[in-house]
């Protein structure tokens, strides 16, 4: 069971991560030695992590083996869902870079923000022997 992640500076629909690492965007289509990528879905759907130049990225990924999607095995941990976390007070409201992560630098300048990027996460269950 194995849980890959960073800015991977590429999208999920990049080359680099779609067929070079063959990430599915569908659990169902997931087989052993294959991974699964959630954010593909999230890009498509216009959500990002990342600004730049007005366009919405999701370079911060989170990917998953198949072992972790619950067909494998019984018991252990699962896979049960992902997200970027952006709520309000991490989110620019206002101006030129309005929707944009609240960026703790500007122009060289600390804007008591956090991040050019939006943290990625996932949600994993526990399955016990019954």
């Amino acid at each position: 069971k194995i849980m890959t992640m960073g800015d991977l500076n590429d999208d999920p629909t990049n080359e680099s991560v779609l067929k070079t690492l063959n990430a599915q965007q569908d659990q169902e289509d997931v087989k052993p030695q294959m991974i699964y990528n959630p954010y593909i879905q999230m890009l498509k759907d216009g959500f990002n992590t990342l600004s730049y130049r007005d366009a919405g990225n999701i370079f911060d990924q989170i990917m998953l083996t198949y072992p972790l999607l619950k067909k494998a095995d019984k018991e252990g941990y699962f896979y049960y869902h992902a997200g970027i976390y952006n709520p309000s007070f991490m989110t620019n409201k206002s101006g030129r870079y309005k929707g944009y992560p609240l960026r703790s630098y500007n122009n060289g300048s600390f804007t008591n923000g956090f991040s050019d990027h939006f943290p990625v996460y996932v949600y994993l269950i526990k399955e016990e022997k019954e």
